[in-house]
């Protein structure tokens, strides 16, 4: 949800009695700067604050601002802050369906409620009590993409939103069809780099070649090693175009939980080999329980039976576990 926020003046009363914008001081460019400017996929909800009223009475905010929906973010919500006796009008440039507006709350906290084509406003007959958030739901009438767009209701704390003018930005054919183009081509990615699953699928897309080899090897550990874990077993698999290591971990008794942080792999010689993915069949190891690491790395360039060396770092910052005699 972006929004476009124009520097907004104040509203001084002419002699006919109409209120009208006075000029601000503040350019939009300065007011975009002073607020933060919003980031993608964000609401900057901020204008100038209203004179505060007399009593009770809450003061009347003129957003002077544009609600914009995207399509790749209509399910996001839209803060607008509501009070008592404040009547707050949402103006839209596209047509509303038939029966297209949902309001929670609609008898117990509103005593007017008016709909038509293109605006829907409100005046709350109670305040809402802090924490508590009325959904309004509007569904456009033509189908296009953003569909429906929902708006959070909330207490207005002194200030309400009078007015807001809501644009929607359906996207055109054209980018719908770059769209679907780049979806396929990550589809295709996707599918040549793990076949059609199984086995059959690795053959195909040419990940199990006849050159593999499988060794299985015994990784040592430092005798003063203080991360809580032991290595039940290892796995190396190896072929022209990559190599992958199966460690089988297991978190010692009256240790802490650990979770995966870092890993580094390298020769003896300290020469350091490429980690291309790291997968864990569970996201952390609470004591007594096992687990199995996988790392892969780019095309072996070391000597087949060279020994590497594989360590692993606590995310939560425990002393690390480093392993000598990984060979693959």
């Amino acid at each position: 949800m972006s929004v476009l926020a124009h520097a907004p003046g104040h509203l001084s009363p002419t002699r006919d009695g109409e209120h009208r914008r006075a000029p601000s001081s503040q350019s939009p460019a300065d007011y975009l700067t002073q607020r933060g400017a919003p980031e993608s996929g964000s609401l900057l909800d901020s204008a100038w604050p209203a004179t505060s009223l007399p009593g009770n009475q809450c003061a009347r905010r003129d957003r002077d601002l544009h609600q914009l929906l995207r399509s790749a973010t209509a399910g996001e919500d839209v803060t607008v802050r509501i009070a008592r006796g404040t009547l707050t009008t949402l103006t839209f440039d596209s047509n509303l369906g038939m029966k297209g507006v949902q309001l929670g709350g609609r008898e117990s906290h509103f005593e007017r409620v008016d709909e038509n084509e293109r605006l829907v406003s409100f005046k709350p007959k109670v305040d809402l009590v802090p924490g508590e958030r009325l959904l309004l739901t509007v569904r456009f009438a033509d189908g296009a993409a953003p569909s429906e767009v929902t708006f959070e209701l909330i207490a207005a704390e002194g200030e309400a939103d009078a007015s807001v003018e809501v644009v929607r930005r359906t996207r055109s054919v054209e980018a719908l069809q770059v769209e679907l183009r780049e979806l396929r081509a990550k589809y295709a990615a996707l599918r040549d780099s793990s076949g059609n699953g199984g086995p059959e699928g690795m053959v195909l897309s040419g990940w199990l070649t006849q050159d593999i080899r499988v060794r299985r090897f015994d990784a040592r550990v430092p005798p003063d090693n203080s991360s809580g874990l032991k290595v039940e077993d290892g796995v190396g698999y190896r072929t022209g175009k990559w190599a992958l290591v199966a460690v089988r971990l297991r978190s010692q008794l009256g240790t802490r939980r650990w979770t995966l942080g870092e890993v580094k792999l390298s020769s003896v010689r300290g020469a350091p080999v490429k980690v291309l993915s790291v997968r864990m069949d569970r996201p952390q190891l609470a004591p007594g329980e096992e687990g199995l690491l996988l790392v892969r790395t780019e095309a072996p360039w070391w000597e087949l039976g060279e020994e590497l060396r594989l360590e692993l770092k606590d995310k939560e910052g425990s002393g690390p576990l480093p392993l000598s005699g990984v060979v693959f």
